[in-house]
């Protein structure tokens, strides 16, 4: 029984949809009713009190309205929360921001203020009900798992940063001293970037000096005396350069000890920033067995330590997604659309519609992936071969399908199986043997999409539909997911090969 709450003439009208914009201060609601008229105006805080008089103002008389939220920071998540535990039944929707955006253009033109993005937001459910994905609030143990490998991802590209920074120093006042390393970030050489930047006091330390200090400084207190010979020749080399410009005026005497202490600084906050990623890794592990026990996802080849957490935590509860269709909707690993009449545009970019974290993990998992699994080589095979795509973009098909797999084995439980092209189970080695000798990209066909890449230069132009570019496509895992894990040989790897 439905009770109404707005008055319109004899008629009595409910509230239909709620739209928050909210912020670190006071939040704007917006209400409106069934037939999309302002019914309700008001501005509440994140207290108890807040909460309350917001649950009041949404709930009263017995309406049960659709709250859209465009969760943007984590304001959006303790009012989420509050109103989850105590309307299960209330329907939570976030809208994706460039489409608020697009309506509020729409409606206001170029004005913008909390007001009308709040009655933007509450309009959504009557223009694009379809489009509106449910607001999904993880368990506290998946949640606190998607705040660490997003910390962990912080930190990671913190430690990619000051890498390269330091590389970019040394490569720029110290030319080929970092090519005369074996490992660019060996003990070795972190022992040098310490304290042997200045090239003038390695070279009147001698050669011998250099390479005891090398030695002390590896792992097992023995050093390469071929490599320490590489780097004081290109010690040499650097003080002749500096001494041949030294009429520039560019150095001093203070010039390599702040050049040392600039160096030395990157190191230590690159180091600080690996420990800490160390010690999340730990933690992220921990989280990752006692939600997936069964580690089903790595058994999925190109699946491993660093990407099967981001899986699990970013999906979360499986069956919220009713089709492998949505699911690629929501990775955002689909090619946008564009077709009018009889053309349409191809090899258009990626939506990007989903989580950033997704899709990072689905290429890094993907690049390992298609050496290993048959079915995702013959996609990029296929794809770079026989339908003109660069690697980015043969990329996208295979992160497609490895996402399929990924769904699949979450949602039914079960280990992958590895099969050939025509659906048969096959091994570790058989596989990688099929993959070299059958869907083995040419390098010259490599080097032909990168020049036809770069000569493109723009967006895809619209083109006629040609049958003959549809190609037929079975036998792929996206269709079947596939049970039972075929083990691994021992010390088997899944870096450092091609194909």
């Amino acid at each position: 029984m439905t009770r109404r709450t707005r008055m319109l003439g004899e008629e009595e009208l409910m509230v239909h949809t709620v739209g928050m914009d909210l912020h670190k201060g006071r939040h704007r609601v917006r209400c409106l009713d069934e037939k999309a008229q302002l019914c309700d105006a008001f501005s509440f805080q994140t207290t108890p009190e807040g909460l309350a008089t917001l649950e009041q103002r949404i709930f009263r008389d017995g309406s049960n309205p659709v709250v859209v939220f465009e969760p943007a920071g984590l304001a959006w998540l303790m009012v989420a929360a509050y109103l989850r535990s105590q309307h299960p039944e209330c329907r939570l929707v976030k809208a994706k921001g460039q489409k608020v955006a697009a309506l509020r253009r729409y409606l206001r033109g170029s004005a913008k203020s909390d007001r009308i993005d709040a009655l933007t937001l509450a309009k959504m459910p009557f223009i694009d009900p379809e489009q509106l994905d449910g607001l999904y609030l993880a368990p506290a143990e998946t949640h606190a798992l998607q705040r660490l490998i997003r910390q962990r991802k912080r930190l990671e590209d913190q430690i990619t940063a000051h890498k390269n920074r330091i590389a970019a120093i040394i490569d720029g006042y110290l030319p080929g001293v970092r090519k005369a390393f074996s490992h660019p970030w060996s003990l070795r050489v972190r022992a040098f970037l310490r304290s042997r930047v200045n090239p003038f006091a390695v070279v009147s330390a001698g050669e011998e000096a250099l390479h005891a200090f090398l030695s002390r400084a590896s792992a097992r207190g023995k050093g390469d005396m071929a490599e320490s010979h590489q780097v004081y020749l290109a010690c040499q080399n650097a003080a002749a350069l500096y001494e041949l410009s030294r009429g520039a005026g560019s150095t001093n005497d203070d010039f390599f000890a702040d050049l040392q202490d600039e160096i030395a600084r990157e190191l230590r906050l690159m180091e600080a920033a690996e420990a800490e990623s160390e010690a999340l890794s730990q933690r992220i592990g921990e989280l990752y067995h006692k939600l997936h026990p069964s580690d089903n996802l790595r058994t999925i080849p190109g699946v491993g330590e660093a990407t099967a957490p981001v899986f699990l935590a970013t999906i979360g509860d499986p069956g919220r997604f009713h089709s492998q269709a949505a699911f690629a909707n929501w990775t955002g690993v689909v090619p946008g659309a564009r077709q009018s009449s009889q053309v349409e545009a191809k090899g258009l970019r990626m939506t990007k519609a989903g989580p950033p974290l997704m899709r990072w993990a689905l290429y890094q998992a993907g690049q390992i992936g298609r050496r290993y699994d048959p079915q995702l080589a013959l996609v990029y095979h296929r794809e770079m071969v026989h339908h003109g795509k660069n690697h980015k973009q043969a990329m996208g098909a295979v992160m497609s399908h490895l996402g399929a797999r990924v769904l699949a084995v979450l949602q039914e439980n079960r280990p992958y199986e590895l099969r050939d092209t025509e659906g048969k189970p096959i091994g570790w080695q058989e596989a990688r043997g099929l993959i070299m000798s059958r869907y083995r990209v040419p390098e010259e066909i490599r080097r032909e999409r990168r020049r036809t890449n770069l000569r493109k230069g723009g967006p895809p132009a619209l083109r006629k539909k040609s049958p003959e570019m549809a190609a037929h496509r079975t036998n792929e895992a996206a269709d079947a997911p596939q049970p039972a894990a075929v083990a691994m040989p021992p010390g088997t790897s899944l870096s450092g090969c091609s194909a």
